[in-house]
């Protein structure tokens, strides 16, 4: 049986047809994407493939944050939730970094709403603060969290960002309730992570970067559709819908009536891993003539408005970071014990948004305790005084 082929006559018709589906199309895209702009709605992507810490801040990203609160959030040139600073302090102005993650980036509200923002302001404010003493321009606090980082991510956020621009004083913002886990070593598939040899050894993994995920996004489909989404608010719109899909909102987390979520117990590698990242951190730190500072910040069950439902020894895991940081002589301040009083004396809330009283990342009540407690620690702290 012979099989006969169209006739160009025939042919012609249909690729007409296509290329005027194709133009239609691209005009139906075209004016989506005017309207969206025209409306102002995007969702920008705020994180990136990263070769050295796994992901990190898309530079110059910007754009409304509603997954829990609500902040405008604009990412510097460096790639932080920050402004920009210069590359190095200017003389007469103490210069402070922050290490941490979500609690840091604090997407959830606006810039200045933040505590490290607000720190700033309070330090500056503060009659007779002995930490600028010696600083006749005051101080400048600069960001450098990232949302899920754990201690390692931030040791190597130290030396690819933080140091070169000299800071005088780093604080390394540790959430007890998850950082220690977080620090468990365990292969992932997003980001290096570190663990102890048989000698006791601070070594590091980087096999995330042969997985298919990375691969994938330094190739150049890869690269494309990362140009896509940074530009076009179809692709964000898109890119959101999978995110969500991927993470759905657990509507359980909505509410409160049942106390405050359980918090897992760390493990003991977390905590001995913790301990090596910490303290090879404060030894690059003091080796760039600066000094460290580690903050605890406080978790939702220390800090529930309900007494009664608060967990037993709910300080332990502050207890046992003060313990394993006092031999190392690393200056170290729980925010919890003493934000917890204020909670109790004037009923305040610090977690949560909306519904989700209590629960999640700090609220701008939360952010404005945790800088006035820690302006007040570090202005009199005889470790950090030059």
């Amino acid at each position: 049986m012979a099989f006969k082929f169209a006739s160009r006559s025939c042919l012609i018709p249909l690729l007409r047809l296509g290329v005027m589906n194709i133009a239609v199309l691209l005009i139906f895209l075209l004016l989506a994407e005017f309207a969206l702009r025209l409306a102002a709605i995007e969702k920008p992507a705020f994180y990136q493939f990263h070769p050295v810490r796994g992901f990190s801040h898309r530079p110059g990203a910007k754009g409304w944050w509603n997954q829990e609160g609500r902040g405008w959030v604009s990412i510097n040139k460096a790639g932080f939730r920050d402004s920009n600073h210069a590359a190095l302090p200017t003389k007469g102005v103490l210069r402070l970094a922050v290490l941490g993650d979500s609690f840091s980036e604090t997407f959830q509200v606006n810039q200045e709403q933040t505590w490290w923002a607000q720190l700033q302001k309070q330090v500056m404010n503060k009659p007779g603060c002995t930490l600028i003493s010696n600083y006749p321009k005051g101080l400048e606090v600069m960001n450098f969290g990232v949302g899920a980082y754990g201690t390692g991510q931030q040791l190597l956020t130290w030396r690819s960002d933080a140091r070169h621009n000299k800071p005088n004083l780093v604080i390394l913002a540790v959430f007890l309730g998850n950082d220690i886990n977080d620090n468990t070593p365990a292969a992932r598939n997003d980001r290096p992570y570190f663990y102890l040899d048989q000698n006791g050894e601070l070594q590091i993994n980087n096999d995330f970067r042969q997985s298919p995920a990375s691969i994938f996004r330094n190739s150049l489909p890869g690269r494309s559709l990362n140009w896509l989404v940074e530009h076009s608010r179809i692709a964000q719109l898109l890119n959101e819908a999978k995110n969500r899909s991927a993470n759905p909102i657990d509507p359980n987390s909505k509410s409160n009536q049942n106390g405050p979520p359980k918090v897992a117990p760390a493990s003991p590698s977390g905590w001995a891993l913790t301990e090596a990242l910490i303290k090879q951190l404060n030894t690059e730190v003091n080796a760039e003539g600066a000094k460290l500072l580690v903050v605890s910040l406080t978790s939702p069950e220390q800090v529930w408005p309900e007494r009664n439902q608060r967990p037993s020894q709910i300080f332990a895991k502050e207890k046992q970071l003060a313990a394993l940081l006092q031999p190392l002589g690393i200056a170290y301040t729980a925010l919890a014990p003493a934000m917890q009083q204020q909670v109790d004396q004037k009923g305040l809330i610090l977690h949560g948004f909306g519904k989700a009283k209590g629960i999640g990342h700090w609220n701008i009540n939360g952010h404005q305790l945790a800088a006035t407690v820690l302006a007040q620690r570090i202005c009199t702290d005889k470790q950090l005084i030059k």
